[in-house]
Protein backbone atom coordinates (compact mmCIF):
# COMPACT_ATOMS: atom_id res chain seq x y z
CA UNK A 1 0.00 0.00 0.00
CA UNK A 2 1.43 3.26 -1.15
CA UNK A 3 2.26 5.54 2.00
CA UNK A 4 0.08 8.36 2.81
CA UNK A 5 1.71 11.99 3.21
CA UNK A 6 2.74 12.68 6.17
CA UNK A 7 2.47 16.24 6.05
CA UNK A 8 -1.07 16.07 3.91
CA UNK A 9 -2.41 13.88 6.94
CA UNK A 10 -0.97 16.70 9.65
CA UNK A 11 -2.54 19.30 7.36
CA UNK A 12 -5.94 18.11 7.05
CA UNK A 13 -5.85 17.11 10.91
CA UNK A 14 -5.09 20.48 11.48
CA UNK A 15 -7.78 21.51 9.54
CA UNK A 16 -9.96 19.57 11.43
CA UNK A 17 -8.22 20.74 14.58
CA UNK A 18 -9.15 24.54 13.48
CA UNK A 19 -12.56 23.77 12.77
CA UNK A 20 -12.40 22.41 16.19
CA UNK A 21 -11.20 25.75 17.57
CA UNK A 22 -13.44 27.92 15.12
CA UNK A 23 -16.83 26.14 15.94
CA UNK A 24 -17.00 26.11 19.60
CA UNK A 25 -15.89 30.13 19.34
CA UNK A 26 -19.13 30.96 17.58
CA UNK A 27 -20.87 28.20 19.91
CA UNK A 28 -19.66 28.74 23.18
CA UNK A 29 -20.33 32.56 23.49
CA UNK A 30 -24.14 32.03 22.33
CA UNK A 31 -24.79 28.75 24.46
CA UNK A 32 -23.20 30.01 27.60
CA UNK A 33 -25.21 32.66 28.06
CA UNK A 34 -28.45 31.63 26.73
CA UNK A 35 -28.22 28.60 29.39
CA UNK A 36 -26.56 30.37 31.96
CA UNK A 37 -23.55 28.69 34.32
CA UNK A 38 -27.09 26.02 35.53
CA UNK A 39 -28.11 24.92 32.38
CA UNK A 40 -24.29 24.19 30.77
CA UNK A 41 -23.13 22.68 34.47
CA UNK A 42 -26.34 20.20 33.90
CA UNK A 43 -25.37 19.27 30.14
CA UNK A 44 -21.79 18.61 31.45
CA UNK A 45 -22.35 16.80 34.55
CA UNK A 46 -24.07 14.28 32.77
CA UNK A 47 -21.62 14.19 30.11
CA UNK A 48 -19.19 13.50 32.61
CA UNK A 49 -21.57 10.30 34.47
CA UNK A 50 -21.93 9.18 30.64
CA UNK A 51 -18.25 9.17 30.24
CA UNK A 52 -17.22 6.48 32.79
CA UNK A 53 -20.07 4.06 31.07
CA UNK A 54 -18.39 4.89 27.72
CA UNK A 55 -15.00 3.98 28.69
CA UNK A 56 -16.09 0.48 29.55
CA UNK A 57 -17.90 -0.23 25.95
CA UNK A 58 -14.80 1.46 24.43
CA UNK A 59 -12.90 -1.40 26.42
CA UNK A 60 -9.87 -0.01 25.20
CA UNK A 61 -10.22 -1.22 21.87
CA UNK A 62 -9.32 2.07 20.29
CA UNK A 63 -5.76 2.61 20.89
CA UNK A 64 -5.45 -1.14 20.36
CA UNK A 65 -7.21 -1.60 17.12
CA UNK A 66 -5.19 1.59 15.89
CA UNK A 67 -2.37 -0.03 16.47
CA UNK A 68 -2.80 -3.25 15.16
CA UNK A 69 -4.91 -2.61 12.29
CA UNK A 70 -1.71 -0.03 11.29
CA UNK A 71 -0.07 -3.18 10.82
CA UNK A 72 -2.34 -5.30 8.84
CA UNK A 73 -3.55 -2.48 6.72
CA UNK A 74 -1.23 -4.01 3.86
CA UNK A 75 -3.51 -7.28 3.81
CA UNK A 76 -7.26 -6.46 3.56
CA UNK A 77 -8.44 -9.80 4.09
CA UNK A 78 -6.40 -10.32 7.77
CA UNK A 79 -7.43 -6.56 8.16
CA UNK A 80 -10.95 -7.34 7.60
CA UNK A 81 -11.07 -10.20 10.03
CA UNK A 82 -9.48 -8.33 13.06
CA UNK A 83 -11.58 -5.54 12.76
CA UNK A 84 -15.03 -8.01 12.38
CA UNK A 85 -13.58 -9.59 15.76
CA UNK A 86 -13.19 -6.39 17.50
CA UNK A 87 -16.65 -4.54 16.35
CA UNK A 88 -18.14 -7.89 17.75
CA UNK A 89 -16.05 -7.58 21.00
CA UNK A 90 -16.85 -3.68 20.80
CA UNK A 91 -20.64 -4.78 20.72
CA UNK A 92 -20.81 -7.18 23.37
CA UNK A 93 -18.89 -4.43 26.12
CA UNK A 94 -21.31 -1.63 23.98
CA UNK A 95 -24.98 -3.96 25.12
CA UNK A 96 -23.35 -4.43 28.91
CA UNK A 97 -22.06 -1.02 29.45
CA UNK A 98 -25.35 0.60 28.40
CA UNK A 99 -27.47 -2.10 30.43
CA UNK A 100 -26.17 -0.76 33.53
CA UNK A 101 -25.83 3.11 32.42
CA UNK A 102 -29.98 2.48 32.18
CA UNK A 103 -29.75 0.88 35.75
CA UNK A 104 -27.82 3.66 37.46
CA UNK A 105 -30.29 6.24 35.39
CA UNK A 106 -33.50 4.64 37.06
CA UNK A 107 -32.11 3.75 40.58
CA UNK A 108 -29.88 5.86 41.38
CA UNK A 109 -31.35 9.25 43.68
CA UNK A 110 -29.21 11.77 42.51
CA UNK A 111 -29.60 11.02 38.57
CA UNK A 112 -33.75 11.29 38.67
CA UNK A 113 -33.08 15.06 37.76
CA UNK A 114 -30.83 14.64 35.45
CA UNK A 115 -32.76 11.37 33.75
CA UNK A 116 -33.69 13.23 30.43
CA UNK A 117 -30.63 14.83 29.64
CA UNK A 118 -28.36 11.61 30.63
CA UNK A 119 -30.79 9.36 28.22
CA UNK A 120 -29.84 11.99 25.45
CA UNK A 121 -25.93 12.06 26.18
CA UNK A 122 -26.21 8.00 26.50
CA UNK A 123 -26.71 7.69 22.65
CA UNK A 124 -23.33 8.73 22.41
CA UNK A 125 -21.93 5.23 23.21
CA UNK A 126 -24.35 3.86 20.42
CA UNK A 127 -22.95 5.73 18.17
CA UNK A 128 -19.45 5.50 19.14
CA UNK A 129 -19.48 1.92 18.82
CA UNK A 130 -20.91 1.92 15.64
CA UNK A 131 -18.51 4.06 14.24
CA UNK A 132 -15.37 2.00 14.26
CA UNK A 133 -13.43 5.38 13.71
CA UNK A 134 -10.31 3.81 14.59
CA UNK A 135 -10.03 1.97 11.17
CA UNK A 136 -10.17 5.95 9.38
CA UNK A 137 -7.16 6.84 11.93
CA UNK A 138 -5.48 3.53 11.18
CA UNK A 139 -5.72 3.64 7.14
CA UNK A 140 -5.04 7.40 7.81
CA UNK A 141 -7.91 8.80 5.68
CA UNK A 142 -7.57 12.39 7.43
CA UNK A 143 -9.45 13.63 3.92
CA UNK A 144 -12.96 11.52 5.05
CA UNK A 145 -12.36 12.17 8.57
CA UNK A 146 -12.21 15.91 7.65
CA UNK A 147 -15.15 16.33 5.63
CA UNK A 148 -17.22 14.55 7.43
CA UNK A 149 -16.56 16.65 10.94
CA UNK A 150 -16.99 20.25 8.69
CA UNK A 151 -20.21 19.03 7.12
CA UNK A 152 -21.40 17.63 10.58
CA UNK A 153 -20.27 20.71 12.25
CA UNK A 154 -21.94 23.01 10.52
CA UNK A 155 -25.58 20.92 10.64
CA UNK A 156 -25.13 21.13 14.07
CA UNK A 157 -23.90 25.40 14.59
CA UNK A 158 -27.69 25.60 12.40
CA UNK A 159 -29.46 23.34 14.63
CA UNK A 160 -27.85 25.25 17.81
CA UNK A 161 -29.29 28.72 16.58
CA UNK A 162 -32.82 27.40 15.81
CA UNK A 163 -33.50 24.82 18.54
CA UNK A 164 -31.66 26.73 21.60
CA UNK A 165 -33.33 29.72 22.67
CA UNK A 166 -33.77 29.64 26.37
CA UNK A 167 -32.44 28.20 29.76
CA UNK A 168 -34.79 25.28 29.51
CA UNK A 169 -33.05 24.29 26.53
CA UNK A 170 -30.50 22.52 27.98
CA UNK A 171 -31.99 19.01 26.67
CA UNK A 172 -31.90 20.28 23.06
CA UNK A 173 -28.40 21.31 23.63
CA UNK A 174 -27.13 18.09 25.01
CA UNK A 175 -28.64 15.81 21.78
CA UNK A 176 -27.64 18.96 19.54
CA UNK A 177 -23.70 18.45 21.62
CA UNK A 178 -23.97 14.27 20.46
CA UNK A 179 -24.67 14.95 17.25
CA UNK A 180 -21.79 17.38 16.16
CA UNK A 181 -19.48 14.89 18.35
CA UNK A 182 -20.17 11.37 16.96
CA UNK A 183 -23.34 11.90 14.63
CA UNK A 184 -21.42 11.22 11.50
CA UNK A 185 -20.49 7.56 12.85
CA UNK A 186 -23.22 6.17 11.17
CA UNK A 187 -21.34 7.14 7.76
CA UNK A 188 -18.29 5.34 9.02
CA UNK A 189 -20.07 2.37 9.46
CA UNK A 190 -21.18 2.37 5.83
CA UNK A 191 -18.01 3.88 4.18
CA UNK A 192 -16.46 0.85 5.99
CA UNK A 193 -16.44 -1.11 3.08
CA UNK A 194 -13.43 1.20 1.20
CA UNK A 195 -11.15 -0.87 3.50
CA UNK A 196 -12.75 -3.88 4.75
CA UNK A 197 -15.08 -6.76 3.96
CA UNK A 198 -17.74 -8.08 5.86
CA UNK A 199 -18.57 -11.13 3.57
CA UNK A 200 -16.94 -14.00 3.15
CA UNK A 201 -14.21 -13.45 5.98
CA UNK A 202 -13.86 -16.43 8.26
CA UNK A 203 -13.00 -14.63 11.90
CA UNK A 204 -12.11 -16.04 14.71
CA UNK A 205 -12.83 -15.72 18.43
CA UNK A 206 -13.49 -12.00 19.00
CA UNK A 207 -12.87 -12.59 22.80
CA UNK A 208 -8.59 -13.82 22.11
CA UNK A 209 -8.51 -9.63 21.97
CA UNK A 210 -10.14 -9.45 25.49
CA UNK A 211 -6.59 -9.99 27.19
CA UNK A 212 -4.61 -7.33 25.17
CA UNK A 213 -7.39 -4.58 25.30
CA UNK A 214 -7.62 -4.89 29.42
CA UNK A 215 -4.37 -2.79 29.76
CA UNK A 216 -5.23 -0.04 27.43
CA UNK A 217 -8.93 -0.82 29.13
CA UNK A 218 -7.17 0.30 32.76
CA UNK A 219 -5.55 3.00 31.43
CA UNK A 220 -8.85 4.66 29.90
CA UNK A 221 -10.46 3.64 32.98
CA UNK A 222 -7.51 5.68 34.60
CA UNK A 223 -7.75 8.61 32.49
CA UNK A 224 -11.44 9.03 32.24
CA UNK A 225 -11.37 9.05 36.05
CA UNK A 226 -9.15 12.08 36.77
CA UNK A 227 -10.26 13.75 33.87
CA UNK A 228 -13.48 13.64 34.24
CA UNK A 229 -13.83 13.21 38.12
CA UNK A 230 -13.33 16.72 38.32
CA UNK A 231 -16.41 17.71 36.95
CA UNK A 232 -18.60 15.16 38.44
CA UNK A 233 -17.21 15.67 41.97
CA UNK A 234 -17.61 19.68 41.45
CA UNK A 235 -21.55 18.62 40.59
CA UNK A 236 -21.48 16.01 43.33
CA UNK A 237 -20.07 18.04 46.22
CA UNK A 238 -20.56 21.71 44.95
CA UNK A 239 -23.63 22.86 42.52
CA UNK A 240 -24.45 23.25 38.82
CA UNK A 241 -23.36 26.86 39.11
CA UNK A 242 -19.74 25.50 39.93
CA UNK A 243 -19.97 22.82 37.20
CA UNK A 244 -20.71 25.90 35.03
CA UNK A 245 -17.79 28.06 35.97
CA UNK A 246 -15.28 25.12 35.46
CA UNK A 247 -16.67 24.01 32.43
CA UNK A 248 -16.28 28.09 31.21
CA UNK A 249 -12.45 28.08 32.56
CA UNK A 250 -11.41 24.63 30.82
CA UNK A 251 -13.35 25.09 26.85
CA UNK A 252 -10.61 27.01 25.77
CA UNK A 253 -7.37 24.92 27.00
CA UNK A 254 -9.61 21.57 26.24
CA UNK A 255 -9.75 23.25 22.54
CA UNK A 256 -6.18 23.79 22.41
CA UNK A 257 -5.14 20.62 23.47
CA UNK A 258 -6.68 19.38 20.45
CA UNK A 259 -4.41 21.00 18.16
CA UNK A 260 -1.97 19.53 20.54
CA UNK A 261 -2.60 15.99 21.50
CA UNK A 262 -3.73 15.28 17.70
CA UNK A 263 -0.04 15.25 16.96
CA UNK A 264 0.18 12.32 18.29
CA UNK A 265 -2.96 10.65 17.09
CA UNK A 266 -1.72 11.86 13.46
CA UNK A 267 2.03 10.19 14.25
CA UNK A 268 0.71 6.97 16.37
CA UNK A 269 -0.33 4.83 13.39
CA UNK A 270 2.83 5.80 10.79
CA UNK A 271 5.29 5.21 14.44
CA UNK A 272 3.09 1.46 15.00
CA UNK A 273 3.92 0.43 11.51
CA UNK A 274 7.62 1.83 11.70
CA UNK A 275 7.95 -0.72 14.63
CA UNK A 276 6.35 -3.92 12.96
CA UNK A 277 8.78 -3.25 9.68
CA UNK A 278 11.66 -2.79 12.34
CA UNK A 279 12.54 0.85 11.22
CA UNK A 280 13.81 2.38 14.82
CA UNK A 281 16.11 5.28 12.47
CA UNK A 282 12.62 6.41 10.79
CA UNK A 283 10.62 6.08 14.53
CA UNK A 284 13.26 7.77 16.33
CA UNK A 285 13.33 10.63 14.03
CA UNK A 286 10.24 11.54 13.59
CA UNK A 287 9.54 11.11 17.51
CA UNK A 288 12.01 14.13 17.93
CA UNK A 289 10.68 16.18 15.69
CA UNK A 290 7.52 15.32 16.88
CA UNK A 291 8.87 16.65 20.57
CA UNK A 292 9.54 19.61 18.67
CA UNK A 293 6.63 20.39 17.39
CA UNK A 294 4.54 19.81 20.38
CA UNK A 295 6.85 22.52 22.50
CA UNK A 296 6.14 24.87 19.42
CA UNK A 297 2.35 24.91 20.12
CA UNK A 298 1.84 24.13 23.45
CA UNK A 299 4.00 26.45 25.77
CA UNK A 300 3.16 29.56 23.97
CA UNK A 301 -0.72 29.19 24.01
CA UNK A 302 -0.33 28.70 27.52
CA UNK A 303 1.81 31.58 28.49
CA UNK A 304 -0.98 33.40 26.08
CA UNK A 305 -4.20 32.02 27.57
CA UNK A 306 -2.60 33.19 31.58
CA UNK A 307 -1.78 37.00 30.35
CA UNK A 308 -5.81 37.27 28.46
CA UNK A 309 -7.83 34.62 30.67
CA UNK A 310 -9.64 37.69 31.55
CA UNK A 311 -10.54 38.63 27.95
CA UNK A 312 -11.21 35.41 27.22
CA UNK A 313 -13.17 33.96 29.81
CA UNK A 314 -15.44 37.57 30.13
CA UNK A 315 -15.93 38.02 25.95
CA UNK A 316 -16.35 33.94 25.24
CA UNK A 317 -18.87 33.12 28.19
CA UNK A 318 -20.09 36.46 29.68
CA UNK A 319 -19.98 38.84 32.67
CA UNK A 320 -21.76 35.85 34.63
CA UNK A 321 -18.61 33.96 34.62
CA UNK A 322 -16.49 35.71 35.86
CA UNK A 323 -15.26 33.72 38.36
CA UNK A 324 -13.64 31.35 36.46
CA UNK A 325 -11.29 33.45 35.43
CA UNK A 326 -8.81 32.71 38.55
CA UNK A 327 -9.63 28.56 37.57
CA UNK A 328 -8.62 29.26 34.10
CA UNK A 329 -5.40 30.45 35.12
CA UNK A 330 -4.77 27.43 37.74
CA UNK A 331 -5.78 25.04 34.52
CA UNK A 332 -3.48 26.73 31.77
CA UNK A 333 -0.43 24.74 32.28
CA UNK A 334 -2.30 21.72 31.65
CA UNK A 335 -1.52 22.82 27.46
CA UNK A 336 1.81 21.71 28.21
CA UNK A 337 1.82 18.95 30.69
CA UNK A 338 -0.83 16.95 29.12
CA UNK A 339 0.74 17.55 25.50
CA UNK A 340 3.85 15.66 26.98
CA UNK A 341 2.10 13.12 28.70
CA UNK A 342 0.49 12.59 25.25
CA UNK A 343 3.18 12.86 23.25
CA UNK A 344 5.19 10.22 25.85
CA UNK A 345 2.06 8.00 25.77
CA UNK A 346 0.86 7.50 22.55
CA UNK A 347 4.11 8.22 20.70
CA UNK A 348 6.44 6.04 22.45
CA UNK A 349 5.20 4.07 25.21
CA UNK A 350 2.29 2.76 23.22
CA UNK A 351 3.88 1.64 19.99
CA UNK A 352 6.49 -0.15 21.79
CA UNK A 353 4.02 -1.91 23.29
CA UNK A 354 4.64 -0.62 26.68
CA UNK A 355 1.06 0.48 27.66
CA UNK A 356 1.55 -1.64 30.99
CA UNK A 357 3.93 1.67 32.06
CA UNK A 358 0.88 4.41 30.65
CA UNK A 359 -1.28 2.19 32.73
CA UNK A 360 0.47 2.82 35.98
CA UNK A 361 0.97 6.34 35.42
CA UNK A 362 -2.75 6.77 34.69
CA UNK A 363 -3.15 5.03 38.22
CA UNK A 364 -0.90 7.16 39.98
CA UNK A 365 -3.39 10.27 38.29
CA UNK A 366 -6.74 9.02 39.05
CA UNK A 367 -5.83 7.79 42.70
CA UNK A 368 -3.85 11.33 43.43
CA UNK A 369 -6.98 13.18 41.36
CA UNK A 370 -9.63 11.63 43.10
CA UNK A 371 -8.09 12.49 46.80
CA UNK A 372 -7.24 15.79 46.02
CA UNK A 373 -10.54 16.75 44.74
CA UNK A 374 -12.21 15.02 48.26
CA UNK A 375 -9.95 17.14 49.97
CA UNK A 376 -10.02 20.61 47.71
CA UNK A 377 -13.39 20.86 46.20
CA UNK A 378 -15.44 21.40 49.48
CA UNK A 379 -13.07 24.29 50.28
CA UNK A 380 -11.88 26.25 47.26
CA UNK A 381 -14.72 24.62 44.92
CA UNK A 382 -14.12 24.75 40.94
CA UNK A 383 -10.79 26.33 42.04
CA UNK A 384 -9.96 23.36 44.04
CA UNK A 385 -10.68 21.21 41.11
CA UNK A 386 -8.44 22.96 38.88
CA UNK A 387 -5.70 22.38 41.42
CA UNK A 388 -5.82 19.03 41.47
CA UNK A 389 -5.97 18.69 37.74
CA UNK A 390 -2.93 20.29 37.54
CA UNK A 391 -1.21 18.30 39.93
CA UNK A 392 -2.40 14.53 38.59
CA UNK A 393 -1.80 15.53 34.98
CA UNK A 394 2.19 16.72 36.12
CA UNK A 395 2.30 13.10 38.48
CA UNK A 396 1.20 11.59 35.19
CA UNK A 397 3.81 12.71 32.96
CA UNK A 398 6.94 12.59 35.27
CA UNK A 399 6.53 9.04 35.67
CA UNK A 400 5.61 8.77 32.06
CA UNK A 401 8.61 10.44 31.67
CA UNK A 402 10.61 7.84 33.99
CA UNK A 403 9.59 5.12 32.38
CA UNK A 404 9.84 6.76 28.56
CA UNK A 405 13.70 7.79 29.41
CA UNK A 406 14.79 4.47 27.97
CA UNK A 407 14.10 4.54 24.68
CA UNK A 408 14.73 8.28 23.83
CA UNK A 409 17.21 10.73 24.77
CA UNK A 410 15.83 13.30 27.84
CA UNK A 411 18.51 15.85 27.17
CA UNK A 412 16.95 16.73 23.94
CA UNK A 413 13.49 16.93 25.63
CA UNK A 414 14.83 19.21 27.82
CA UNK A 415 16.30 21.52 25.65
CA UNK A 416 13.58 21.80 23.72
CA UNK A 417 11.27 22.73 26.17
CA UNK A 418 14.03 25.59 27.64
CA UNK A 419 14.40 26.95 23.94
CA UNK A 420 10.75 27.41 23.33
CA UNK A 421 9.62 28.32 27.17
CA UNK A 422 12.18 31.20 26.98
CA UNK A 423 10.56 32.57 23.99
CA UNK A 424 7.38 32.17 25.11
CA UNK A 425 8.27 34.35 28.22
CA UNK A 426 9.62 37.31 26.43
CA UNK A 427 6.32 36.81 24.06
CA UNK A 428 4.44 37.45 27.21
CA UNK A 429 5.75 39.56 28.98
CA UNK A 430 5.58 41.83 25.46
CA UNK A 431 1.86 41.10 25.52
CA UNK A 432 1.01 42.20 29.23
CA UNK A 433 2.60 45.55 29.04
CA UNK A 434 1.55 46.35 25.13
CA UNK A 435 -2.08 45.34 26.27
CA UNK A 436 -2.07 47.61 28.91
CA UNK A 437 -2.40 50.72 26.39
CA UNK A 438 -6.04 48.73 25.18
CA UNK A 439 -9.33 49.62 27.91
CA UNK A 440 -12.23 47.25 26.24
CA UNK A 441 -11.33 43.26 26.95
CA UNK A 442 -11.72 42.82 22.78
CA UNK A 443 -9.05 45.23 21.87
CA UNK A 444 -7.11 43.57 24.50
CA UNK A 445 -7.83 40.17 22.78
CA UNK A 446 -7.38 41.26 19.32
CA UNK A 447 -4.11 42.73 19.96
CA UNK A 448 -2.80 40.46 22.24
CA UNK A 449 -3.07 37.63 19.85
CA UNK A 450 -1.79 39.28 17.37
CA UNK A 451 1.24 40.94 19.16
CA UNK A 452 2.09 38.06 20.96
CA UNK A 453 2.19 35.79 17.21
CA UNK A 454 4.31 38.03 15.38
CA UNK A 455 6.72 38.27 18.28
CA UNK A 456 7.08 34.94 18.89
CA UNK A 457 7.41 34.37 15.31
CA UNK A 458 10.35 36.93 15.12
CA UNK A 459 12.38 34.99 17.94
CA UNK A 460 11.51 31.69 16.17
CA UNK A 461 13.26 33.71 12.98
CA UNK A 462 16.28 35.14 15.29
CA UNK A 463 17.27 31.70 16.13
CA UNK A 464 16.80 30.11 12.94
CA UNK A 465 13.90 27.17 13.86
CA UNK A 466 14.25 24.36 12.00
CA UNK A 467 10.33 23.89 11.97
CA UNK A 468 9.82 27.15 10.89
CA UNK A 469 12.91 27.52 8.12
CA UNK A 470 11.09 24.03 6.72
CA UNK A 471 7.73 25.49 6.61
CA UNK A 472 8.99 28.48 5.10
CA UNK A 473 10.82 26.55 2.79
CA UNK A 474 8.14 24.64 1.22
CA UNK A 475 5.86 27.04 0.95
CA UNK A 476 8.78 28.99 -1.63
CA UNK A 477 8.79 25.42 -3.48
CA UNK A 478 5.35 25.80 -4.06
CA UNK A 479 5.40 29.53 -4.96
CA UNK A 480 8.13 28.80 -7.15
CA UNK A 481 6.49 26.05 -8.86
CA UNK A 482 3.10 27.34 -9.81
CA UNK A 483 4.84 29.97 -11.30
CA UNK A 484 6.63 27.54 -13.91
Amino acid sequence: MAQKSLKKNAFLNIFKTFLGVIFPLITFPYSSRVLQPNGIGKVNFAQSIVTYFSVFAALGIYMYAIREAAKLRDDKVKLSAFCKEVFILNCISTLIAYICLIVAIFFIPKFVAYRAVLLVCSTTIIFTTIGMDWLYKAEEDYFYITIRHLVFQILSLFFLFVFVKTEADYIKYAGISVFANVGSNVLNFFHAKKYISFRSIKIGNPLKHLKPVMVLFGMSVAISIYTTLDTTMVGLISSDYQVGLYTASTKINKIVLQLVTSIGFILMPRLSYYIGKKDFQSFNRLVYKSVDVMFLISIPCAVGLSILSESVILLLSGAQYVRAIPVMRMMNPIIVIIGMGSLLGSQILIPMGKEKYTLISEIIGAVSNFTLNLVLIPRFQAFGAAIATVSAESLVTATQLFFARKYFEVHKFSLSFLKYFLNSVIMGITVFFFIRFFETQYSKMIFGIVTGVITYFLLLLLERNSIVFEILKSIKQKIVKNKQ
